[in-house]
């Protein structure tokens, strides 16, 4: 099939390359920035003034490395193209980035043209969407004693999962003046590994600083032959049921449990 190019023949590229719904920024050889299309534009005048610069045109001829660390300008520099990655500003911002070669027709390259998609508001999204199943799956439960509450895990065990509990145990137990906290692992199947047994003792030595006792109920045969065979140290009282947790918290108490 012929490709017939006759219609780029009148067209305004500068029209065309601000029709493109991507923002586009143009460097010369030298990484100069030379233009940016009316897309680029309203995302740096978001960007710009966390680095002091207002009026987005004022980026026209800055330097690239003036945004880009050491490692991005060698890829810059050395390829390979075209280069994706994606990047975070100021905590507050989140962008695809796709930079590649202009090239002339005799094959010289004569600039680059990077590729900024805004993903800020999609990452955002994400990121509340996960807070809140992380929510649903370490759920944090009162019991019939004020200064004692249920951790109910379930699923798998994750460094990151358990960054998370920590932090929101820490919140719980200081705001609901906790002296005991229950953790459940009856609903966890997986096996206990050195790095996630290193976050539950941090987990448990934060709590203590609160002086909070941390109990670990449930815990499978097979969790514990795993603790066992690694030789991991768990620095919290453990017990086979939620029951046996309980009465402990009980006798701490100096409550008694009696049948009517």
């Amino acid at each position: 099939m012929e490709i017939k190019t006759e219609i780029f023949k009148h067209i305004n590229i500068e029209s065309l390359l601000n029709s493109v719904g991507e923002s586009l920024i143009f460097a010369d050889k030298d990484y100069q920035i030379v233009w940016i299309n009316d897309h680029a534009r309203a995302l740096l005048s978001k960007v710009g003034p966390y680095i002091n610069v207002n009026n987005p045109n004022e980026f026209i001829g800055m330097n690239l490395n003036s945004f880009h660390g050491k490692r991005q300008m060698d890829i810059v520099q050395n390829g390979p193209f075209p280069y994706k990655t994606t990047i975070r500003l100021f905590n507050l911002f989140t962008a695809t980035i796709i930079v590649d070669q202009l090239k002339s027709a005799n094959g010289d390259i004569s600039g680059f043209i990077l590729t900024w998609k805004d993903i800020t508001q999609h990452e955002n999204e994400l990121e509340e969407r996960k807070r809140i199943i992380e929510g649903m799956y370490t759920p944090i439960i009162d019991t019939a004693i004020d200064s004692v509450l249920l951790v109910s895990l379930s699923g798998v065990l994750s460094e990151e999962r358990l960054e998370f509990t920590k932090q929101k145990l820490l919140e719980a137990a200081s705001n609901n003046s906790t002296d005991y906290i229950i953790v459940d692992f009856t609903g966890i199947q997986t096996i206990l590994e050195e790095d996630i047994a290193f976050q539950l003792n941090q987990l448990v030595e934060a709590l203590t600083l609160m002086g909070v006792e941390t109990i670990f109920v449930g815990l499978n045969p097979k969790i514990v032959h795993n603790i066992v065979k690694m030789g991991i140290q768990l620095n919290a009282k453990t017990y086979k049921s939620f029951k046996q947790g309980v009465n402990y918290v009980w006798k701490q108490k100096g409550y008694e449990l009696k049948k009517l």
